[in-house]
């Protein structure tokens, strides 16, 4: 048997627990963070110093790395993977993808998602989401665009492919070839990204038994999503969606039928119950399928967590939670991976789903939001401009 036409399962191992510590979510580098004195005694500013830790993490990554040149590698001769930006081709499907190394052996995958019509008009490059995000995730960083924008001008394709041939089918090949080379176990491979991206994400991770899939605001079932991407996704591709669910292979189209067989996978599914074509149209419907009524916080459910966020906003389905956020989306991903007890961290998550809701608020001038400001402070604030 070729190397390539190996099961999936074949790097499906407990190769290594948890690298990080496994008791509550953590910012490692800014634990430890003491005053510092310069020579002549006085204290050094210990805000600066809290901000250069800060800068250096969340916004020194090189956006050069976007614009070098794209290179051409054979997927089925891969010996390395290149820093940067690299195409390839796996059956039929061609990809275009940004790579960063990492020193920790998690393998995060993130799929791109919908695209707008200027994106469209410009082509697809660069598009890579979270990209800048290799310079804390603990983990090696693969992005990956839709092959469905090259092959036509449709707005979301959900990395679906054709009638004959499905694309998560070849991602699955990609990530995993990727992921033998770097000596990642299935278990460490987590797929992380938004709306279409996350869909995608869902989808692809059962193709890798025991990878783990975290999807903000995903589609779940592709049919209730938006009308107009729909009769556009029928145009481009010949595929109405809604028949597919009904008369073929429904495990492309709606969520459900890939949990009912029993994948071996993980999945934690975030929902803003802020947004109607999220919660309303997708959530519902979904929770109703699986007997369950969604509630606040955290929910379990075998190998899926859904977490209900409430964060205000002119756009709900485009909220994007923040990088500091993600040290508690990963640690819950992780536990969920590892087979954690999800119950203790019910608390712990709903107080961090108030944070969000807190933060969205102020930033999008929720009047209530500001309304809970403390009065108090207010108060100090006007007696400290006298």
């Amino acid at each position: 048997m070729k190397k390539d036409e190996e099961n999936l399962e074949y790097f499906a191992k407990n190769n290594k627990k948890m690298d990080d510590r496994d008791i509550l979510p953590s910012i490692e580098f800014l634990e430890n963070i003491a005053l510092e004195y310069n020579s002549d005694g006085t204290e050094r500013n210990f805000a600066e110093k809290l901000e250069a830790c800060r800068h250096e993490k969340y916004r020194s990554a090189d956006a050069s790395a976007l614009t070098g040149e794209s290179v051409g590698i054979d997927s089925e001769k891969l010996d390395r993977v290149p820093e940067g930006r690299f195409n390839t081709e796996v059956d039929g499907a061609y990809f275009e993808c940004f790579y960063q190394a990492s020193e920790y052996d998690y393998l995060y995958v993130v799929l791109d998602t919908m695209r707008d019509d200027k994106t469209i008009a410009k082509g697809p490059l660069p598009r890579f989401h979270k990209w800048s995000w290799s310079t804390f995730l603990k983990g090696h960083l693969l992005s990956i665009e839709d092959p469905m924008y090259f092959e036509s001008d449709i707005s979301v394709g959900w990395f679906y492919g054709t009638k004959e041939r499905d694309y998560r089918d070849a991602t699955a090949k990609l990530v995993m070839r990727v992921a033998r080379l770097l000596g990642i176990p299935n278990e460490h491979i987590i797929f992380y990204s938004v709306s279409s991206g996350g869909t995608s994400g869902l989808f692809t991770a059962e193709k890798i038994s025991g990878s783990v899939a975290i999807a903000s605001n995903p589609q779940l079932d592709l049919t209730r999503f938006l009308p107009s991407a729909l009769a556009n996704f029928k145009e481009c591709t010949g595929i109405d969606l809604a028949y597919e669910k009904e008369y073929g292979d429904a495990g492309r189209v709606d969520f459900t039928h890939v949990l009912s067989r029993n994948s071996l996978s993980k999945y934690l599914v975030i929902i803003n119950c802020r947004s109607k074509i999220d919660f309303n149209d997708q959530l519902i419907p979904f929770c109703n399928e699986l007997g369950i009524t969604p509630r606040y916080g955290l929910q379990k459910v075998g190998n899926l967590i859904i977490w209900v966020i409430d964060a205000p906003g002119p756009h709900p389905h485009l909220y994007y939670e923040s990088k500091t956020m993600y040290f508690a989306i990963d640690f819950l991903a992780k536990t969920l991976a590892e087979g954690g007890d999800i119950d203790r961290l019910k608390s712990l998550y709903i107080m961090f789903s108030e944070f969000w809701h807190e933060k969205a608020g102020l930033i999008a001038g929720d009047p209530e939001c500001l309304d809970d400001a403390d009065p108090v402070g207010k108060s100090f604030a006007e007696q400290l401009k006298r």
